[in-house]
């Protein structure tokens, strides 16, 4: 009898050790991809070189990071796979904006990110001055009238008749583009003093901004005919992956 009270005793030991050994050592919880993309894109940088985009591992995010080490073990925590999946979607949009740019094949190329905003001239002959704009009272009361266009895999289209400048802007929807690379093609056909030109941008970019960016494209006449087109380039299975808004007089 007292040989079993002791082999229980060992028993319920053993077991309580096992539980405590089980409790002290769990298993690292993994990030979704949603999570992870958030860190990256906080990462994400512009080669105004290359027109490329690139994930610099020694960006400082916040001031705080000048201090402590918290970026950089942020970085550190990603999924392996995660990273992969969110490399392959920026390496397909830089791929598409370094090609355009180095070629000539479009008039600007556009590249945004979550703390930045480049706009490129890739052609020097271009028949329009496309900037970067800010919403205040007076672009609200000098646009009144908006028109979006919904960006997808077809093709969406509208004029506008007797305007020296028009303001766009980007509504993104980063739900289906992964919250990584998108890129899209806006095609103007411009009709001045009975001249036709075609301008071409590829507005591309990744991530997500708060703030929908804003642009003015500027013609030489004031009674420009602005025949918009916008079409997605990217590979998604949603195909509404933005809004391209059309603001003029």
């Amino acid at each position: 009898m007292k040989r079993i009270s002791i082999l229980l005793m060992v028993l319920v030991t053993l077991s309580i050790q096992s539980c405590q050994n089980d409790l002290s050592l769990p298993s690292p919880a993994s990030r979704s991809y949603d999570q992870d993309a958030e860190v990256l894109n906080k990462f994400v940088d512009i080669n105004k070189t290359t027109h490329e985009y690139y994930i610099n591992p020694n960006k400082r995010t916040t001031a705080l990071s000048y201090i402590t080490n918290a970026d950089a073990e942020e970085l550190a925590a990603v999924n392996s796979l995660n990273l992969d999946m969110f490399k392959q979607s920026v390496n397909r949009v830089s791929k598409l904006s370094g090609q355009l740019a180095s070629s000539h094949g479009v008039d600007y190329v556009v590249m945004i990110t979550s703390n930045e905003i480049y706009v490129s001239r890739t052609k020097s002959d271009s028949p329009i001055v496309l900037e970067r704009s800010y919403e205040t009272e007076a672009t609200r009361s000098y646009y009144p009238r908006t028109v979006p266009l919904k960006v997808t895999n077809d093709k969406d289209k509208y004029t506008v008749y007797g305007n020296g400048d028009i303001e766009t802007s980007i509504e993104l929807a980063p739900q289906t583009y992964k919250n990584a690379g998108w890129a899209f093609f806006v095609s103007c056909e411009m009709r001045e003093n009975g001249n036709k030109e075609t301008v071409n941008v590829l507005f591309c970019g990744v991530g997500y901004r708060m703030i929908a960016p804003r642009f003015v494209w500027h013609a030489d006449q004031p009674d420009t005919e602005w025949n918009f087109e916008v079409a997605s380039s990217c590979d998604s299975s949603d195909p509404n992956i933005a809004k391209f808004n059309i603001s003029y007089q």
